[in-house]
């Protein structure tokens, strides 16, 4: 995007939130603007710079829609049931393609889902700690999590990873 477009952009938002398109308001938010993009210059795309693919974004967001209703239930129902099924544990996950944007996105799926709640992630050695609260399958819950780096890495431009359709959501059994 080029310095004018920024700098309308901006100025687009100050008029939004003023409510007025005056003349000082137009100025003051020109000026305003030329100010930011003077102090926080773009430093442009650098060429490693993960970029965002649709089709790998669509299979992530469908996966994960796909996944919540069943995961929501399993939860509910475990909340309401008169005995607990639960078996609650932490499973390290050692990410195979780490990169900062992989172990975000991972880590804000897993949040998202009932049933997981990412504990730590480290990125020396790139490792994420899920915490589920019905793991009765380990090597399930891994498959799971493997799955959904996949996801994660197409949806971010990665290199291209078959996914397996074995997978389940993380917490969920079937």
């Amino acid at each position: 995007m080029s310095n004018v477009a920024r700098v309308a952009v901006l100025v687009s938002f100050w008029l939004l939130a003023w409510g007025d398109a005056s003349i000082a308001n137009v100025l003051t938010g020109s000026l305003l603007a030329v100010a930011l993009i003077v102090a926080f210059p773009s430093g442009g795309r650098s060429p490693d710079a993960p970029r965002v693919r649709p089709l790998g974004t669509l299979r992530l967001v469908l996966y994960l829609l796909g996944q919540l209703v069943p995961s929501n239930v399993l939860v509910a129902r475990e909340i309401l049931s008169r005995r607990s099924h639960i078996r609650t544990g932490v499973l390290a996950y050692p990410i195979e393609h780490a990169s900062d944007e992989v172990l975000t996105l991972m880590a804000h799926v897993l949040a998202l889902t009932p049933g997981t709640m990412p504990v730590e992630v480290t990125r020396e050695p790139p490792v994420i700690y899920v915490h589920f609260l019905l793991l009765h399958d380990v090597e399930r819950a891994r498959r799971t999590l493997a799955h959904l780096e996949d996801l994660c890495v197409a949806a971010l431009g990665g290199p291209a990873i078959a996914a397996s359709d074995d997978s389940i959501a993380p917490g969920v059994e079937s």
